[in-house]
């Protein structure tokens, strides 16, 4: 699938944007809460106060994609279902898939921001 270097790597892998060794959330991947810093390579996750306060337009880009796959897909299969139930069906997958898209959205932020690199070039900064 993607390799070590690139930046999905990093997102599927929840791993640091940096190195890609040390990994990128405290504890579970459904906190959603960031380290500080990289354990491996020392490499700040943070820019600046309010630095993920950005990834609130990647997890609204996500949940825009959950709900255009879940209408398409009622479409589909089910046309026949009322307003109503097509809604309740939409609300009911954007709320399972909460958990895993508000981690996911920060880390696909931070991997906007931080290249990868060695842990030397990473030292020095």
């Amino acid at each position: 699938m993607a390799k070590k270097g690139s930046k999905l790597y990093s997102i599927t892998k929840s791993k640091c944007p940096y190195c890609h060794e040390g990994y990128f959330f405290e504890g579970s991947f459904f906190k959603g809460t960031p380290k500080e810093e990289c354990d491996v390579c020392a490499g700040k996750f943070s820019k600046e106060p309010g630095f993920y306060q950005g990834s609130y337009y990647v997890v609204y880009g996500l949940g825009v994609a959950v709900f255009v796959i879940i209408w398409t897909s009622i479409s589909l299969f089910f046309n026949n279902l009322s307003f109503n139930a097509t809604l309740t069906t939409i609300v009911i997958g954007l709320i399972i898939t909460a958990p895993f898209t508000y981690p996911l959205s920060k880390i696909i932020w931070a991997n906007m921001f931080f290249k990868y690199g060695t842990r030397e070039e990473h030292k020095k900064m």
